[in-house]
């Protein structure tokens, strides 16, 4: 029998989404399709696209995972991606559920370069983002369906008012429901793949459950690569990032993509430093701040990724 595909949660960089990310790691994933698979899961807030990324991804809905790091915002960030792990952060494992969804999530972009924007959103949101809010909206205001003869018709009662209720609830009550398709089913993963404030935000729930369960055995994350991120900011809402002076390093294999040219790459070394030095590989590329697309630096990353999935399977 061959062995099991390892699993990785997808988290993107703000004013992006789950979809955009897809694409934009895809030259990975394909490298190493024949050992992992990959879920994406979308951020809790609608939000302004990053400068450019309209030009690249038009006509999108965008989210991020916190507008501005208050503690409240923080501990909603780390909330969503727990519950998509199955980890709650109060001390309890939940129990994965034993039938899980299968859904197809493909989508393709094509030839869309290397070009990922800088972290620094455009001054307003797109137009149409506000008018599908004020869409779903209208649907949350509107009586439940009835099913009757449709839901008979349907050999399914109630069909039609589920359907409706994950459309109505993909931006209103993000918290709640899945948004898209690529974060419907709930499944235990092996690790993270993050991009830019995905990075932030999974090694500040890596901080947190830590400190609350230790690494390994109670939590199931095994690793993490971390592609052109920063460190979290302090849970407290100070508004200071957190310091590797003040924490006990995360204890797990972690592999830190950066790039030379990225104006945060003095922050990507400083979050690479939150990390124990066992298990970390530090890839520095030619880069700027994108997931590395050229087959060269591809290459490189795959084969760091494969040595510590060998260490896994």
């Amino acid at each position: 029998m061959a062995p099991r595909k390892i699993r990785l949660l997808g988290l993107h960089g703000k004013g992006t989404s789950a979809r955009i990310m897809k694409t934009q790691i895809k030259p990975i994933i394909d490298a190493l399709g024949g050992i992992l698979e990959v879920d994406f899961l979308d951020g809790g807030h609608v939000s302004c696209p990053y400068q450019g990324i309209e030009s690249v991804f038009p006509r999108q809905a965008y989210y991020s995972w916190y507008e501005q790091p208050t503690a409240a915002s923080l501990q909603s960030a780390h909330n969503r991606v727990a519950d998509k792990l199955c980890i709650s952060v109060d001390r309890t494992v939940k129990e994965i559920p034993k039938q899980m969804v299968s859904i197809d999530t493909t989508l393709e972009t094509q030839g869309l370069g290397v070009y990922t924007p800088p972290e620094t959103p455009t001054p307003s949101a797109r137009a149409d983002a506000a008018a599908e809010m004020s869409f779903y909206r209208s649907l949350t205001s509107q009586p439940a369906l009835t099913t009757g003869s449709m839901g008979a018709a349907n050999g399914s009662s109630g069909l039609i008012d589920r359907r409706l209720a994950h459309v109505a609830a993909g931006l209103d009550t993000p918290d709640s429901y899945p948004r898209t398709p690529m974060d419907a089913a709930i499944r235990p993963y092996d690790g993270l793949i993050c991009f830019s404030q995905g990075c932030a935000v999974s090694t500040g729930l890596l901080l947190e459950l830590g400190a609350k369960l230790g690494y390994g055995g109670t939590l199931q994350v095994q690793f993490v690569i971390l592609i052109c991120g920063g460190r979290p900011f302090d849970r407290k809402g100070t508004l200071e990032r957190v310091d590797a002076s003040g924490i006990v390093p995360i204890d797990l294999p972690s592999v830190h993509i950066q790039g030379r040219q990225d104006a945060g790459l003095e922050e990507s070394k400083k979050l690479a430093s939150l990390y124990s030095e066992s298990g970390k590989q530090v890839i520095e590329l030619d880069i700027g701040h994108c997931p590395p697309r050229r087959t060269s630096d591809v290459g490189i990353v795959a084969a760091a990724i494969r040595k510590v999935v060998s260490q896994l399977i």
